[in-house]
């Protein structure tokens, strides 16, 4: 495997938020982490993890392949509200692999529903999604303008070539 790899939960499972990210969907892998809880964040519709239970689980998946730039990408996209963590998620094959996992920061737990049912992948999916498309493309505008302008000289270019 070249380049790093991540272990996501939530919005960075949407091939369509990844490629307003990072322009790509980057192989991967269905996992699960052990030792986290994933929570509904108030007032948002993305979702955090948060250290828990050896018996606790969060089902994801690992993006691979990830070059250090996507990377940086992802991170300045996760914000202050998340660090950065090594772990190792097991694949459905039982086997585990090095990962890099955003974890919500303890200083703001009381953000988290903790009291209330997991965040649900598909809800967000049939009820979020085409809003959060739109915020990501603007955060991408705002926070990465030349990269951007870059896919905009390529879309020009590829349109040139096929006239």
């Amino acid at each position: 495997m070249t380049g790093g790899a991540a272990f996501v939960y939530g919005t960075l499972m949407a091939p369509e938020v990844l490629n307003l990210l990072i322009k790509r969907v980057p192989p991967h892998k269905p996992a699960k982490l052990s030792g986290y809880s994933r929570y509904r964040v108030k007032g948002q519709v993305f979702p955090a993890i948060l250290h828990s239970t050896p018996q606790s689980q969060v089902q994801g998946m690992v993006l691979m392949e990830l070059t250090p730039q996507e990377l940086h990408i992802l991170d300045v996209y996760e914000s202050e509200e998340y660090y950065r963590e090594r772990v190792s998620p097991e694949l459905e094959d039982g086997t585990t692999v090095p990962a890099d996992v955003y974890v919500w920061r303890d200083e703001y737990r009381d953000q988290l529903l903790l009291d209330q049912c997991d965040w649900d992948y598909q809800a967000f999916v049939a009820e979020h999604l085409a809003d959060y498309l739109i915020m990501t493309k603007e955060f991408m505008e705002e926070c990465f303008p030349d990269q951007q302008q870059q896919q905009y000289q390529q879309y020009q270019q590829q349109a040139q070539q096929q006239h």
